[in-house]
């Protein structure tokens, strides 16, 4: 009974002493930075993620109608974004640089869009 005792005291014990915390042997010269935290305070909320994409608006025999088609195509790439993300938050889109080609009589606009939205991931 005596050793049933004894161990469940040391146990006691051991588990009190499971929760401090001992910093040794970090060298003092220099800068030095140490840092405790309990709990999630460390966790994020939310994440900020980037990415792109392309923006390509319809072939058009004129090149002023492949530009407003590509505009056209970038305000409807734009709504699109916002719906896609009510419950977050558009940080940043751009439709980036429109680059015009012809190939034969038909002309296309297009370009690299990007965007930076904020996740909630908790």
């Amino acid at each position: 009974m005596k050793v049933v005792l004894g161990l469940f005291v040391t146990l006691l014990v051991s588990i009190s002493f499971a929760q401090s915390i001992g910093v040794k042997d970090i060298p003092a010269d220099g800068d030095t930075t140490i840092s405790v935290k309990k709990g999630n305070s460390a966790d994020n909320k939310y994440e900020v993620t980037s990415g792109e994409d392309d923006v390509e608006g319809e072939e058009a025999n004129l090149i002023k109608e492949a530009r407003a088609s590509w505009k056209k195509a970038c305000a409807d790439w734009k709504k699109e974004l916002k719906e896609l993300n009510k419950d977050n938050q558009v940080l940043s889109m751009n439709c980036g640089k429109m680059v015009c080609s012809t190939e034969g009589v038909e002309s296309t606009c297009r370009s690299k869009a990007t965007y930076k939205l904020k996740i909630q991931v908790k």
